[in-house]
């Protein structure tokens, strides 16, 4: 029987897992949905609530991939910085994705509310800046923000106060955002499974789907345990969508990260790392993010790899990343350590569309996952049920590019540019 993947995660949240079956039959309904985790779930909900008949494929367990394995950290904004998409297109496109991605965060406390999902959720997060010029540009960002989208929730730390909020001396300063947070990531995405099956949802496990037919009146949704014949589908694959070829698989590069946990801290050192539980991200490409678990665990991820053969390189570089943050946790036991994959679009912001009036698909949250994939479910349950929404047409607008070299020469090419960006961040260029 399969199983998640050994993390902190999944021991702690195993009491909350239900049992869902294998599909092993023909069967139909008015939407299909490939993929459960965050996206896919989300997507679920939605269109039950509008009475809908829905169908949810998951190839391994619900919660599986990135969505039960990924740090819990929740922040607005798209991962370049709104700032991209506002040189690139306008103020008005700006404004309009800023609203969604706010949007996105108020969707995960409304959902924990609706259907009472207990999954450690914390408020507030800090963006920490590893250099002088980060922290000038850090602070440049956030009086604009405050200007431009009255953003009110939002304040600047100096050294001294970023030191004493996260309990390392490795910064220059930071921006501590109020409407950040952070959650236990597989307790959410059991939530929502439960809420979907609260709707009616049927819900379908170690079901890996093997081809997508969308020529025909309806689309196919075939299994190599049975079939589904469905009005519309979403695809919410995200870093796993490899072998269903509709067209997008190469819009996103998957890339893997490593996630430590480490014992819980004792008394002395919960008085000084992370005092008041803010979550916190840093400025680097590779950046380090982590958190305090519940029960006083430091969970840090931050090593990224485009080569998903270095895995025990990574597992090293993250611990060394933690012992660079917090020297004091140098000799700490790490109990825990996964990864998992992620995927990237070029240009970081999250791929939301449709190929058709019949196929639709949200992918590449290049590290804003845990906001942005419910917001995504949401945008696409919207568009499938009427009209094409406002929201649907502002990421229409974004121009997403294949990443270059197609699958065989993308990886290496990746590999030199984050290689370039790594050893600018070690000089602080």
């Amino acid at each position: 029987m399969e199983n998640y993947p050994d993390s902190y995660y999944a021991e702690n949240a195993s009491f909350l897992k239900g049992t869902y079956s294998q599909i092993v039959d023909d069967q139909e309904c008015d939407i299909c949905i490939v993929g459960g985790g965050f996206s896919g779930l989300s997507t679920a909900i939605e269109a039950a609530k509008k009475g809908l008949k829905v169908i949810v494929l998951e190839q391994h367990l619900f919660g599986w991939g990135a969505s039960g394995r990924n740090g819990g950290q929740i922040w607005n904004d798209v991962s370049w910085g709104i700032e991209v998409i506002e040189k690139k297109y306008d103020i008005s496109l700006a404004k309009r994705i800023w609203n969604i991605s706010q949007a996105a965060v108020d969707l995960i406390d409304d959902r924990i509310k609706e259907f009472n999902i207990s999954c450690d959720k914390k408020n507030g997060g800090i963006n920490a800046a590893t250099s002088l010029a980060k922290l000038k540009e850090y602070e440049k960002n956030m009086k604009y923000k405050m200007k431009t989208y009255n953003y009110n929730k939002l304040e600047a730390l100096d050294k001294q106060s970023v030191e004493k909020e996260i309990g390392s001396s490795l910064y220059y300063g930071g921006i501590l955002d109020y409407g950040a947070g952070h959650l236990h990531p597989l307790k959410y995405a059991l939530g929502l499974v439960k809420a979907a099956a609260s709707l009616n949802v049927s819900l379908y496990e170690r079901s890996a789907v093997t081809e997508i037919n969308h020529s025909g009146i309806n689309v196919e949704v075939l299994t190599s345990q049975g079939k589904v014949k469905a009005k519309k589908i979403a695809v919410c694959c995200n870093a796993y969508i490899k072998g269903l070829n509709i067209g997008i698989e190469n819009r996103i590069m998957p890339c893997a990260t490593y996630i430590v946990c480490t014992e819980p801290l004792n008394s002395n050192l919960q008085k000084e790392i992370l005092p008041n539980d803010y979550c916190v991200s840093d400025t680097n490409f590779d950046l380090n993010y982590y958190r305090l678990s519940e029960n006083k665990r430091m969970i840090f991820g931050g090593a990224v790899g485009y080569s998903l053969k270095m895995v025990e390189s990574l597992k090293l570089r993250t611990k060394k990343q933690l012992d660079r943050v917090y020297p004091s946790l140098k000799d700490m036991k790490v109990d825990y350590i996964w990864g998992g994959l992620i995927a990237l679009t070029m240009n970081r912001v999250p791929d939301i569309g449709m190929i058709n009036d019949k196929v639709f698909y949200a992918h590449g949250f290049s590290g804003h996952g845990v906001a942005f994939t419910g917001i995504a479910g949401k945008i696409i349950a919207e568009n499938m049920i009427g009209e094409k929404t406002k929201e649907l047409e502002a990421f229409e607008k974004i121009k997403h590019r294949n990443f270059p070299g197609g699958r065989l020469f993308r990886m290496p090419l990746l590999v030199t540019i984050s290689s370039m960006q790594r050893m600018m961040d070690i000089f602080n260029v």
